[in-house]
């Protein structure tokens, strides 16, 4: 219980520290980003207007003769020639182009076979203060990313061109990849770490749980064993009591005679269940398994209570494959049986129908059901009955001599079984409560 209570914090602290580190490395490389580029285009513009004031000379004579304006462009560009524009660690490359979008001055100098880049620049309409990423094909080297900015010339009102400024962004954005790499595997080493270091804190914090319960145990186990004795002395003391002074007592004598009897048994019942549980808790009992046939087991609870039946007015009816094969505890398992026949009959009225027991194989399970017409289970009760000590009605509970155990042992037996059992009621109409068995190992003895 408590390895299953430490791995759940864990797997909890785990997913919360996960979150956390995507929250503070997405929010930090998001920022990041978020500087570099903003960086990036803040110098691009910068850049852009310095050329368009280093490019004035060619800008202002735009509207000349071609011949004219394809030489001083010559010349320009001869000047110009320079790989890019001083600016830190960008290389920079820039184009003008007229109004009619043709080329009058550039230095794109990467590039063999920049059309492409040109088409792509030409056709886009640049508004003051805007800027646009761009992805070039490069023959044998990588792609290389630019940043652009665009500035629309006019002079008097009349479009000359557009100046196109850019900027190689590729080592940053590299940069900025390797780093979400370095950072995506940084936390997925602190995620180790900190499911180690959760794993050994959460011990360390269930270490005082662990040990009350512990005490809590042994002091059920100690307290149940120690009370069978006694019980066991007063029960046969009152057997004899009444078969020595029995025909002497009055009615009121052997009435309180018959309460002792009662309650004794109650309260063997009650530390029978309680040892059960400790040893359950403990895993101090183990289970006997064996293979063997599951109507046969069954046919010998159903004749064990049988007479408690007729004296109610209900019938007991089986249903249950003569050859269906359980590798299981023959006692604990007709102990579970037994605790669901006596909860059937303890709620069903009297002359209010009967029980049906039926067993069918499912799959690699062994469905067996416990099927009543008595008063049912609200739905919002079908989980909470399997707690201990819990009763629908307590006031009924306890005069009828139960303590609300039964279904946990029957819980348990079907758990150490590596099983289920689930419950199927509401009020009114019934209840059937069905344990599912594995049959795997079963059919393998077979």
């Amino acid at each position: 219980m408590f390895s299953k209570t430490r791995r759940r914090l864990t797997i909890y602290f785990s997913i919360l520290m996960i979150l956390f580190l995507l929250a503070f490395n997405g929010t930090g490389y998001l920022l990041l980003s978020a500087y570099v580029y903003s960086s990036q285009e803040r110098q691009i513009q910068e850049i852009t207007d310095n050329y368009l004031r280093e490019q004035r000379e060619t800008l202002e004579h735009l509207l000349e003769g071609r011949e004219e304006r394809e030489r001083r462009a010559g010349r320009t560009r001869e000047r110009s020639g320079r790989d890019g524009w001083p600016a830190g660690t960008l290389r920079i490359y820039y184009l003008v182009v007229d109004a009619n979008r043709e080329v009058v001055s550039g230095n794109i100098p990467l590039l063999e076979q920049p059309e492409e880049l040109i088409r792509q620049l030409t056709a886009w309409q640049p508004r003051r203060g805007e800027n646009r990423y761009f992805t070039v094909e490069v023959p044998g080297e990588a792609k290389i990313e630019l940043v652009v900015a665009g500035r629309p010339i006019y002079d008097d009102g009349e479009h000359l061109g557009t100046l196109y400024a850019g900027a190689d962004v590729s080592a940053q954005k590299a940069v900025l990849r390797k780093l979400l790499l370095v950072l995506a595997g940084l936390s997925a080493i602190f995620v180790l770490i900190s499911a180690l270091f959760g794993y050994v804190m959460s011990g360390r914090a269930m270490k005082p749980i662990a040990d009350s319960f512990e005490r809590q145990k042994r002091f059920v186990s100690d307290a149940s064993h120690e009370l069978r004795t006694p019980l066991s002395i007063i029960q046969a003391s009152l057997e004899v009591l009444e078969a020595e002074e029995g025909g002497k007592m009055g009615d009121f004598s052997r009435q309180v005679l018959n309460d002792l009897k009662d309650e004794t048994r109650r309260m063997s019942s009650l530390v029978t269940h309680l040892l059960a549980l400790a040893q359950g808790d403990s895993s101090e009992l183990s289970l006997n398994l064996e293979t063997f046939t599951l109507r046969d087991e069954i046919m010998k609870v159903i004749r064990q209570v049988k007479p408690l039946a007729q004296e109610k007015e209900l019938f007991i009816e089986a249903d249950i494959p003569s050859d269906l094969p359980v590798y299981a505890d023959k006692e604990r398992l007709r102990q579970l049986l037994l605790i669901l026949l006596d909860n059937a009959l303890r709620y069903t009225p009297k002359g209010g129908g009967g029980i049906t027991v039926t067993a069918k194989p499912d799959g690699r399970e062994v469905a067996l059901s416990v099927k009543d017409t008595g008063i049912g289970i609200p739905e919002e009760k079908h989980e909470e009955i399997f707690e201990r000590f819990y009763r629908i009605d307590p006031s009924r509970g306890r005069s009828e001599g139960q303590a609300g155990l039964g279904l946990s042992i029957a819980k348990w037996i079907a758990e150490a079984h590596g099983g289920r059992i689930s419950v199927q009621s509401s009020p009114g109409q019934g209840s059937t409560f069905t344990v599912r068995l594995p049959i795997l190992r079963a059919a393998k003895e077979k």
